[in-house]
Protein backbone atom coordinates (compact mmCIF):
# COMPACT_ATOMS: atom_id res chain seq x y z
CA UNK A 1 0.00 0.00 0.00
CA UNK A 2 1.30 3.13 -1.03
CA UNK A 3 1.81 6.24 1.59
CA UNK A 4 1.34 9.82 1.00
CA UNK A 5 4.55 11.37 0.08
CA UNK A 6 5.34 13.91 3.30
CA UNK A 7 5.72 17.68 2.98
CA UNK A 8 8.94 17.99 3.83
CA UNK A 9 10.27 15.07 0.87
CA UNK A 10 7.64 16.58 -1.94
CA UNK A 11 10.90 17.65 -4.00
CA UNK A 12 11.58 13.64 -4.24
CA UNK A 13 8.69 13.23 -6.45
CA UNK A 14 8.91 12.68 -10.09
CA UNK A 15 13.02 12.14 -9.22
CA UNK A 16 14.59 8.66 -9.79
CA UNK A 17 16.81 7.19 -7.10
CA UNK A 18 19.25 5.06 -6.55
CA UNK A 19 19.83 2.73 -2.98
CA UNK A 20 23.33 0.54 -2.74
CA UNK A 21 23.28 -1.98 -0.54
CA UNK A 22 19.81 -2.29 -0.71
CA UNK A 23 19.75 -6.12 0.68
CA UNK A 24 20.99 -4.87 4.17
CA UNK A 25 19.98 -3.40 6.64
CA UNK A 26 19.47 0.70 6.76
CA UNK A 27 19.67 0.60 2.54
CA UNK A 28 16.55 -2.21 2.78
CA UNK A 29 14.91 0.00 5.17
CA UNK A 30 15.62 2.58 2.76
CA UNK A 31 14.52 0.98 -0.34
CA UNK A 32 11.19 0.61 1.30
CA UNK A 33 10.50 3.78 2.45
CA UNK A 34 11.14 5.28 -1.07
CA UNK A 35 8.71 2.74 -2.86
CA UNK A 36 6.41 2.71 -0.24
CA UNK A 37 5.77 6.52 -1.12
CA UNK A 38 5.33 5.61 -4.45
CA UNK A 39 8.32 7.06 -5.36
CA UNK A 40 10.94 5.83 -8.66
CA UNK A 41 13.38 3.70 -6.81
CA UNK A 42 16.18 1.49 -7.61
CA UNK A 43 18.27 -1.10 -4.88
CA UNK A 44 21.29 -2.17 -5.78
CA UNK A 45 22.87 -5.22 -4.25
CA UNK A 46 25.88 -7.58 -4.39
CA UNK A 47 24.69 -10.66 -5.28
CA UNK A 48 21.85 -11.82 -8.15
CA UNK A 49 20.35 -13.95 -5.45
CA UNK A 50 19.62 -11.22 -3.65
CA UNK A 51 17.90 -9.39 -6.32
CA UNK A 52 15.63 -12.20 -7.47
CA UNK A 53 14.52 -12.03 -4.05
CA UNK A 54 13.68 -8.24 -3.90
CA UNK A 55 12.51 -8.66 -7.48
CA UNK A 56 9.87 -10.84 -5.96
CA UNK A 57 8.64 -8.28 -3.07
CA UNK A 58 7.97 -5.75 -6.23
CA UNK A 59 11.19 -3.89 -5.77
CA UNK A 60 13.49 -2.65 -9.09
CA UNK A 61 16.81 -4.19 -8.64
CA UNK A 62 20.36 -4.22 -10.29
CA UNK A 63 23.11 -6.01 -9.27
CA UNK A 64 26.11 -3.50 -8.43
CA UNK A 65 29.52 -4.27 -6.51
CA UNK A 66 31.58 -1.33 -5.49
CA UNK A 67 35.08 -3.52 -5.79
CA UNK A 68 34.55 -4.19 -9.64
CA UNK A 69 36.10 -2.21 -12.31
CA UNK A 70 32.70 -3.07 -14.21
CA UNK A 71 31.29 0.07 -16.41
CA UNK A 72 28.04 1.63 -14.50
CA UNK A 73 26.77 3.91 -16.49
CA UNK A 74 23.74 1.88 -17.45
CA UNK A 75 22.63 1.96 -14.02
CA UNK A 76 23.24 5.50 -12.93
CA UNK A 77 22.47 6.91 -16.46
CA UNK A 78 19.07 9.33 -15.64
CA UNK A 79 19.16 8.97 -11.48
CA UNK A 80 18.92 11.81 -10.00
CA UNK A 81 19.69 11.11 -6.47
CA UNK A 82 22.01 8.25 -5.39
CA UNK A 83 21.80 7.12 -1.51
CA UNK A 84 25.23 4.65 -1.39
CA UNK A 85 24.97 2.80 1.54
CA UNK A 86 26.59 -0.21 0.18
CA UNK A 87 30.25 -1.36 2.42
CA UNK A 88 31.77 -3.98 3.14
CA UNK A 89 31.92 -4.85 6.93
CA UNK A 90 32.61 -8.16 9.16
CA UNK A 91 34.27 -9.68 6.09
CA UNK A 92 36.92 -11.33 8.56
CA UNK A 93 38.62 -13.19 5.33
CA UNK A 94 39.21 -9.96 3.34
CA UNK A 95 42.11 -7.75 3.63
CA UNK A 96 42.18 -4.19 4.37
CA UNK A 97 42.98 -4.05 0.56
CA UNK A 98 39.63 -4.64 -0.44
CA UNK A 99 37.93 -2.90 2.36
CA UNK A 100 39.72 0.17 0.96
CA UNK A 101 38.89 -0.60 -2.67
CA UNK A 102 34.74 -0.85 -1.54
CA UNK A 103 34.40 1.87 1.24
CA UNK A 104 37.22 4.29 -0.36
CA UNK A 105 37.61 3.83 -4.21
CA UNK A 106 34.82 2.11 -5.04
CA UNK A 107 32.29 4.84 -3.21
CA UNK A 108 34.05 7.52 -4.74
CA UNK A 109 34.31 6.14 -8.49
CA UNK A 110 30.59 5.62 -7.76
CA UNK A 111 29.99 9.37 -7.04
CA UNK A 112 32.64 10.60 -10.08
CA UNK A 113 30.82 8.49 -12.80
CA UNK A 114 27.35 10.26 -10.91
CA UNK A 115 28.21 13.73 -11.28
CA UNK A 116 29.39 12.78 -14.88
CA UNK A 117 25.95 11.98 -15.99
CA UNK A 118 23.91 13.63 -14.30
CA UNK A 119 23.00 13.10 -11.23
CA UNK A 120 22.36 16.48 -8.63
CA UNK A 121 22.72 14.65 -5.26
CA UNK A 122 24.93 12.24 -3.68
CA UNK A 123 24.24 10.78 -0.59
CA UNK A 124 27.15 8.55 1.45
CA UNK A 125 26.17 6.46 4.23
CA UNK A 126 29.33 6.80 6.46
CA UNK A 127 29.47 6.16 10.13
CA UNK A 128 30.16 7.55 13.70
CA UNK A 129 32.58 5.24 13.65
CA UNK A 130 35.13 7.73 12.54
CA UNK A 131 35.46 9.36 15.49
CA UNK A 132 35.96 5.92 16.98
CA UNK A 133 36.46 6.30 21.25
CA UNK A 134 34.99 9.94 21.44
CA UNK A 135 37.68 12.27 22.51
CA UNK A 136 34.42 14.59 23.72
CA UNK A 137 31.29 14.37 24.98
CA UNK A 138 29.28 14.60 23.45
CA UNK A 139 30.83 14.11 19.97
CA UNK A 140 30.49 17.28 16.77
CA UNK A 141 31.19 16.46 13.78
CA UNK A 142 34.52 18.49 14.17
CA UNK A 143 35.78 16.31 16.84
CA UNK A 144 38.68 14.61 15.82
CA UNK A 145 39.23 11.55 14.11
CA UNK A 146 39.41 8.06 15.17
CA UNK A 147 38.63 5.16 14.00
CA UNK A 148 39.78 2.09 15.75
CA UNK A 149 39.19 -0.34 13.05
CA UNK A 150 39.82 -1.17 9.11
CA UNK A 151 36.19 -0.71 8.26
CA UNK A 152 36.30 2.58 10.34
CA UNK A 153 39.43 3.45 9.17
CA UNK A 154 38.44 2.82 5.09
CA UNK A 155 34.91 4.24 5.59
CA UNK A 156 37.29 7.54 6.97
CA UNK A 157 38.89 7.58 4.00
CA UNK A 158 36.01 7.16 1.24
CA UNK A 159 34.00 10.15 3.43
CA UNK A 160 36.97 12.13 3.13
CA UNK A 161 37.61 11.53 -0.99
CA UNK A 162 33.85 12.36 -1.43
CA UNK A 163 34.32 15.53 0.94
CA UNK A 164 37.25 16.60 -1.30
CA UNK A 165 35.83 16.19 -4.86
CA UNK A 166 32.73 17.99 -2.97
CA UNK A 167 35.32 20.92 -2.68
CA UNK A 168 36.10 20.85 -6.50
CA UNK A 169 32.32 20.52 -7.66
CA UNK A 170 29.60 22.98 -7.76
CA UNK A 171 26.62 22.43 -5.15
CA UNK A 172 24.29 23.11 -8.70
CA UNK A 173 26.09 20.19 -10.12
CA UNK A 174 25.83 17.67 -7.86
CA UNK A 175 24.97 18.07 -4.05
CA UNK A 176 27.20 15.37 -1.51
CA UNK A 177 26.28 14.74 1.99
CA UNK A 178 27.74 12.60 4.20
CA UNK A 179 25.39 11.04 7.13
CA UNK A 180 27.31 9.45 9.86
CA UNK A 181 24.74 7.07 11.60
CA UNK A 182 25.10 6.59 15.45
CA UNK A 183 24.65 2.44 16.89
CA UNK A 184 21.74 1.19 14.38
CA UNK A 185 18.77 -0.39 15.56
CA UNK A 186 15.40 -1.49 14.97
CA UNK A 187 13.38 -4.28 13.44
CA UNK A 188 15.35 -6.45 10.83
CA UNK A 189 18.80 -5.44 12.73
CA UNK A 190 20.77 -8.68 13.06
CA UNK A 191 23.87 -6.82 14.46
CA UNK A 192 22.22 -5.86 17.81
CA UNK A 193 20.68 -8.67 18.57
CA UNK A 194 22.83 -10.78 19.96
CA UNK A 195 22.67 -8.26 23.03
CA UNK A 196 19.21 -8.27 23.15
CA UNK A 197 18.89 -11.88 23.17
CA UNK A 198 21.58 -12.49 25.58
CA UNK A 199 19.79 -9.84 28.71
CA UNK A 200 16.26 -11.04 27.47
CA UNK A 201 17.64 -14.81 28.43
CA UNK A 202 19.49 -13.66 31.60
CA UNK A 203 22.62 -14.49 30.08
CA UNK A 204 24.11 -10.86 29.67
CA UNK A 205 27.40 -10.17 31.47
CA UNK A 206 28.33 -6.70 32.08
CA UNK A 207 32.33 -6.12 31.47
CA UNK A 208 33.77 -3.12 33.03
CA UNK A 209 31.60 -0.78 35.00
CA UNK A 210 28.77 0.03 32.32
CA UNK A 211 29.40 3.66 32.77
CA UNK A 212 30.81 4.28 29.14
CA UNK A 213 28.35 6.40 27.00
CA UNK A 214 26.43 5.19 24.24
CA UNK A 215 23.57 6.30 21.33
CA UNK A 216 21.30 4.65 19.70
CA UNK A 217 20.22 5.21 16.28
CA UNK A 218 16.80 3.61 15.16
CA UNK A 219 16.90 2.74 11.55
CA UNK A 220 13.60 5.13 10.79
CA UNK A 221 15.61 7.91 12.29
CA UNK A 222 18.43 7.36 9.80
CA UNK A 223 16.74 6.97 6.75
CA UNK A 224 14.63 10.09 7.95
CA UNK A 225 18.47 12.03 7.51
CA UNK A 226 19.12 10.79 4.22
CA UNK A 227 16.04 11.65 2.50
CA UNK A 228 16.61 15.09 4.45
CA UNK A 229 19.83 15.36 3.09
CA UNK A 230 18.43 14.86 -0.26
CA UNK A 231 16.02 17.28 -0.07
CA UNK A 232 18.00 20.01 2.24
CA UNK A 233 19.22 23.11 0.05
CA UNK A 234 22.34 22.14 -1.87
CA UNK A 235 23.90 24.70 -0.58
CA UNK A 236 23.45 24.26 2.82
CA UNK A 237 24.38 20.30 2.87
CA UNK A 238 27.18 20.14 -0.39
CA UNK A 239 30.62 18.97 1.61
CA UNK A 240 28.58 18.79 4.79
CA UNK A 241 29.05 15.38 7.10
CA UNK A 242 26.18 14.96 10.08
CA UNK A 243 26.39 12.96 12.91
CA UNK A 244 22.61 10.78 13.50
CA UNK A 245 21.60 9.67 16.18
CA UNK A 246 18.33 8.68 18.07
CA UNK A 247 16.95 10.31 21.51
CA UNK A 248 19.82 11.20 23.53
CA UNK A 249 22.48 9.42 24.79
CA UNK A 250 22.80 7.11 27.69
CA UNK A 251 25.32 5.24 29.69
CA UNK A 252 25.59 1.43 29.03
CA UNK A 253 24.53 0.21 32.62
CA UNK A 254 20.71 2.10 31.82
CA UNK A 255 20.63 0.80 28.39
CA UNK A 256 20.73 -2.89 29.58
CA UNK A 257 18.34 -2.06 31.73
CA UNK A 258 15.76 -0.33 30.12
CA UNK A 259 15.97 -3.51 27.31
CA UNK A 260 15.57 -5.87 30.54
CA UNK A 261 12.58 -3.33 31.47
CA UNK A 262 10.81 -3.43 28.21
CA UNK A 263 11.36 -7.21 28.01
CA UNK A 264 9.74 -8.05 31.05
CA UNK A 265 12.79 -9.51 32.55
CA UNK A 266 15.30 -8.48 35.86
CA UNK A 267 18.16 -6.70 34.53
CA UNK A 268 21.36 -8.63 34.77
CA UNK A 269 23.84 -7.77 37.70
CA UNK A 270 27.09 -10.10 36.92
CA UNK A 271 30.13 -7.65 35.81
CA UNK A 272 33.61 -9.16 35.15
CA UNK A 273 36.74 -7.18 34.44
CA UNK A 274 38.01 -5.78 31.33
CA UNK A 275 41.59 -6.89 31.19
CA UNK A 276 41.03 -10.10 30.47
CA UNK A 277 38.74 -10.51 28.23
CA UNK A 278 39.94 -8.09 26.85
CA UNK A 279 43.10 -10.35 26.08
CA UNK A 280 40.98 -13.50 25.35
CA UNK A 281 39.32 -11.67 22.43
CA UNK A 282 42.98 -11.27 21.34
CA UNK A 283 43.87 -14.62 21.38
CA UNK A 284 40.83 -15.73 19.93
CA UNK A 285 41.21 -13.29 17.11
CA UNK A 286 45.13 -14.61 16.64
CA UNK A 287 44.14 -18.40 16.49
CA UNK A 288 40.87 -17.41 13.89
CA UNK A 289 42.56 -15.27 11.68
CA UNK A 290 44.53 -18.14 9.52
CA UNK A 291 41.21 -19.87 9.00
CA UNK A 292 39.18 -16.96 7.85
CA UNK A 293 36.65 -17.52 10.57
CA UNK A 294 34.90 -14.51 12.11
CA UNK A 295 35.89 -14.64 16.14
CA UNK A 296 32.71 -15.36 18.40
CA UNK A 297 35.10 -12.79 20.76
CA UNK A 298 37.39 -10.07 19.43
CA UNK A 299 38.84 -6.66 21.06
CA UNK A 300 36.42 -4.92 18.61
CA UNK A 301 33.44 -6.49 20.48
CA UNK A 302 35.24 -5.55 23.91
CA UNK A 303 35.37 -2.58 22.28
CA UNK A 304 31.45 -1.68 22.97
CA UNK A 305 31.79 -1.82 26.59
CA UNK A 306 35.07 0.50 26.99
CA UNK A 307 34.26 3.09 24.17
CA UNK A 308 32.23 6.41 24.95
CA UNK A 309 29.63 7.00 21.97
CA UNK A 310 27.59 10.14 22.33
CA UNK A 311 26.84 12.31 19.75
CA UNK A 312 25.54 16.06 19.33
CA UNK A 313 23.01 16.08 17.02
CA UNK A 314 22.64 20.23 16.96
CA UNK A 315 24.53 20.63 13.25
CA UNK A 316 21.61 17.85 11.81
CA UNK A 317 18.62 19.88 13.12
CA UNK A 318 20.11 23.33 12.08
CA UNK A 319 20.75 22.32 8.88
CA UNK A 320 18.30 19.15 7.94
CA UNK A 321 15.49 19.72 10.12
CA UNK A 322 16.15 16.26 11.22
CA UNK A 323 14.32 15.58 14.75
CA UNK A 324 14.93 12.06 16.21
CA UNK A 325 10.94 10.45 16.13
CA UNK A 326 12.35 7.42 18.03
CA UNK A 327 12.79 7.66 21.86
CA UNK A 328 14.86 5.00 23.42
CA UNK A 329 12.16 3.15 24.97
CA UNK A 330 9.59 2.95 22.32
CA UNK A 331 12.81 2.01 19.66
CA UNK A 332 13.69 -0.98 22.30
CA UNK A 333 10.34 -1.87 22.69
CA UNK A 334 9.84 -2.00 18.59
CA UNK A 335 13.16 -4.19 18.46
CA UNK A 336 11.92 -6.60 20.35
CA UNK A 337 8.27 -6.85 20.06
CA UNK A 338 9.48 -7.98 16.08
CA UNK A 339 12.64 -10.00 17.69
CA UNK A 340 10.17 -12.14 19.55
CA UNK A 341 8.03 -11.85 16.41
CA UNK A 342 10.74 -13.77 14.69
CA UNK A 343 11.32 -16.15 17.53
CA UNK A 344 14.65 -14.57 17.81
CA UNK A 345 14.85 -13.75 21.39
CA UNK A 346 13.30 -15.32 24.60
CA UNK A 347 8.95 -15.16 24.84
CA UNK A 348 7.66 -12.71 26.96
CA UNK A 349 8.05 -14.09 30.65
CA UNK A 350 4.04 -14.94 31.53
CA UNK A 351 2.53 -12.87 34.34
CA UNK A 352 2.81 -13.78 37.89
CA UNK A 353 -0.46 -15.75 38.35
CA UNK A 354 -2.67 -14.65 41.50
CA UNK A 355 -3.10 -17.19 44.23
CA UNK A 356 -5.40 -16.46 46.98
CA UNK A 357 -3.76 -17.05 50.54
CA UNK A 358 -5.51 -20.01 51.80
CA UNK A 359 -6.22 -20.60 55.66
CA UNK A 360 -4.59 -23.36 57.69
Amino acid sequence: MTAALPPDYRTLAGQRCLVTGAAGFIGGALLRRLAGYGLDVTGSVLHQAEAEVLRRQGFQTQVLDLASNADWDATLRGIDVVFNVAAMFQETDQPEAMYDRVNHLGALRLAETALRLGTHRFIQCSTVGVHGHVREIPARETTPFNPMDLYHRTKLAGELALMELARRTDPASMAITAIRPAMVYGPGDMRMLKLFRTILAGRFVMIGSGRVWTHLGHVEDNVDAMLLAAVAPAASVHGEAFNIASDEPMQLAPLVELIAREGGVKPPQLRVPVAPVWTAGLAVELLCRPFGWRPPLSRRRVGFFTHDRAFDLSKARHLLGYRSRWPHAEGVRDTIAAYRAQGLVAAAPAPAQYRPATSG
